[in-house]
């Protein structure tokens, strides 16, 4: 029967026995079987109709002959909607005054109507108990239920959640794990673990997986995924090892492939290369568990980032000796290790010629992973000297749009970076401009502000601060948005190459004429300059106009020590007292203007 004639009967027969005596033959089974329809339904309607009919049966005193199976499919049928808790409440009320045994179905009908959210545990933890003392025997499906509602709670809340939401979940799923003590079984370690690891309290997590393992708890492998999942927040990867040796050891459990992925990725995250390769290899010799793709790009990054990549394509072999399958995620693990090494340049493009042969496809990652490979072994006189070296990366970008991949953000810097280090800045520019002029409508952005960083970073390196302040102009004439960042990276550049003079032009051009700042970030920046050169009535020029009264620059403590350092250096030593105390003012900071002035007082004393 579908919904809409279980509703449409479930009325007809309310309104039958609301009739003068119409309902004297009806029987309880009837009214019964179609509170069993609605509660298949499972929609609001359907629970709206299912009440009209229980209230019909009451008041007609059908619901007097009612037996467990009959109630129990009331207390289903009725607890959808905003009013679904306080009518479950309702037909339980009713099922006790009967004196109706309850059973193992009315605890679970109950669990899911009372408990909607972590909230709602408590007051539901107490209706099981009272239907507990009636003989109905509460177990770990039960108890999972409402841990469900805690789980569901805290994936809606997100890991932004308020503390006081992540403690509610944290104390409801706590309260039903003492609960449930001798009773508990795999499902519910797993949920409870989950739950308070979603919460913010992985200590809790881990103590209640250690609890449970010392009291028997029922274990299976999606527990043991989970809990060595939790264990790798904090714990390095031996931990998880011992875990999971722990568990084949002592309980039996043959670990599957998940769990030795987790493990792996651990190895990868400690640089544990040797720790991975030796768990890769019993995987690919034994098959228990078999290694699948995310084994081999976690064996290939743990290798990448200990900067071995000669090991890492070692693995790759290995895996696609025995049939392992790889897909793009590890074509681009494999290039981004070696991209770290010093591995031949010829050595990333044929592990992208052979990812093409075998129809693995390719992403925008790809192309940047293999640009940043294909030269990270030279050195910029080799690039600058080898004739169609840098025409190499142009034609690698090209190959990718040929695959159809168009250049994202990430391929262009990785191109901008090839240039920079060949020395050829004009040619980054030109790229630059011609990469932003050619954008479609409609289509996603290939350049960001990290482009115009690198662009800065490379005419600073070169010493032309007068081409990385046009950088800034030419992105604003292109409509490419930049921010404090940026401009405080090309201030700090002018600094480092002793131009103070330049660094102030760069902070007045971004403050005047391209509308970022003032910020504390450029500010603290020029004032290192300005500190560093005893020039203390710029210094009070500069926060005076930008800082007090600024709505968008506020002065921290680096601030306040720069700001004082310049009239030191100055020579005036008088007026950087005075500043010091101006610069604490400012932060707010009253507690430690105070102790300053009470340690000033007492050294004056002595």
């Amino acid at each position: 029967m579908d919904a809409d004639e279980a509703i449409e009967r479930a009325l007809a027969l309310a309104t039958t026995l609301g009739g003068d005596g119409g309902g004297d033959d009806v029987d309880m089974r009837l009214v019964g079987q179609l509170l069993a329809d609605c509660k298949d339904a499972r929609t609001e309607a359907a629970s709206e109709a299912a009440w009209s009919l229980y209230q019909a049966a009451v008041v007609a005193g059908t619901a007097a002959e009612f037996n467990i199976r009959q109630y129990n499919f009331a207390l289903g049928a009725v607890q959808r909607g905003a009013a679904g808790e306080e009518r479950v409440r309702a037909v339980w009320d009713a099922l006790v005054t009967a004196a109706v045994p309850p059973n193992a179905v009315t605890l679970s009908q109950l669990a899911h109507g009372l408990c909607k959210g972590a909230k709602d545990v408590p007051s539901t933890l107490a209706a099981l108990r009272e239907c507990a003392s009636r003989g109905a025997a509460v177990d770990a499906y039960v108890l999972n239920i409402l841990l469900n509602a805690c789980l569901r709670e805290a994936a809606a809340a997100g890991p932004d959640a308020s503390s006081d939401v992540k403690a509610v979940v944290r104390e409801s799923a706590l309260a039903v794990w003492e609960a449930g003590k001798g009773i508990h079984n795999e499902r519910t370690l797993t949920s409870t673990i989950k739950v308070l690891a979603d919460a913010g309290d992985v200590d809790a997590a881990v103590r209640t997986f250690r609890a449970a393992w010392e009291d028997k708890t029922p274990l299976d492998v999606d527990a043991l995924a989970t809990a060595l999942r939790i264990f790798a927040v904090k714990e390095p990867a031996a931990v998880l090892i011992g875990v999971m040796n722990m568990a084949q050891e002592q309980r039996g459990l043959e670990p599957n492939t998940m769990c030795a992925n987790i493990v792996l990725a651990a190895c990868s995250k400690d640089g544990e290369f040797s720790t991975a390769l030796t768990l890769w290899r019993h995987m690919l010799e034994r098959r228990t568990p078999p290694p699948d793709k995310a084994s081999l790009a976690s064996v290939i990054l743990a290798c990448g980032r200990a900067g071995r990549v000669d090991l890492a394509l070692d693995a790759f072999a290995e895996g696609k000796e025995k049939g392992v399958e790889c897909d793009t995620v590890t074509v681009n693990v494999l290039l981004e290790a070696c991209a770290k090494s010093d591995a031949p340049p010829g050595e990333a493009l044929g592990i992208l010629m052979d990812a093409i042969e075998s129809r693995i496809p390719v992403d925008a990652l790809t192309i940047s992973s293999l640009l940043t490979a294909y030269y990270s072994s030279q050195t910029p006189t080799s690039l600058a000297n080898t004739p169609g070296a840098l025409d190499q990366a142009f034609a690698i970008v090209e190959l990718g749009r040929f695959m159809s991949v168009e250049p994202t953000p990430r391929v262009t810097n990785a191109l901008l970076r090839v240039c920079v280090a060949a020395g050829d800045l004009p040619r980054a520019s030109r790229t630059f401009e011609e990469t932003v002029a050619t954008q479609r409508d409609g289509q996603l952005p290939a350049v960001d502000e990290r482009s115009i960083r690198v662009l800065v970073d490379g005419y600073a390196a070169a010493g032309d601060l007068a081409g990385a302040a046009g950088v800034l102009r030419d992105a604003e004439c292109l409509g490419v948005k930049f921010g404090d960042g940026t401009a405080a990276a090309l201030i700090r550049a002018s600094i480092d190459a002793g131009d103070v003079e330049s660094a102030t032009r760069a902070y007045e051009s971004c403050v005047n004429h391209h509308g970022v700042g003032p910020t504390t970030r450029m500010v603290n920046a020029l004032l290192v300059g300005l500190a560093r050169s005893g020039s203390w009535r710029e210094a009070i020029r500069l926060v005076s106009d930008d800082v007090i009264g600024s709505e968008t620059c506020e002065a921290d403590d680096e601030t306040v020590r720069l700001f004082s350092t310049a009239f030191e250096i100055g020579g005036e030593e008088e007026q950087a007292e005075v500043a010091k105390q101006m610069g604490m003012w400012l932060t707010g900071s009253d507690d430690a203007l105070i102790a300053h002035l009470l340690e000033r007082d007492s050294d004056e004393e002595s």
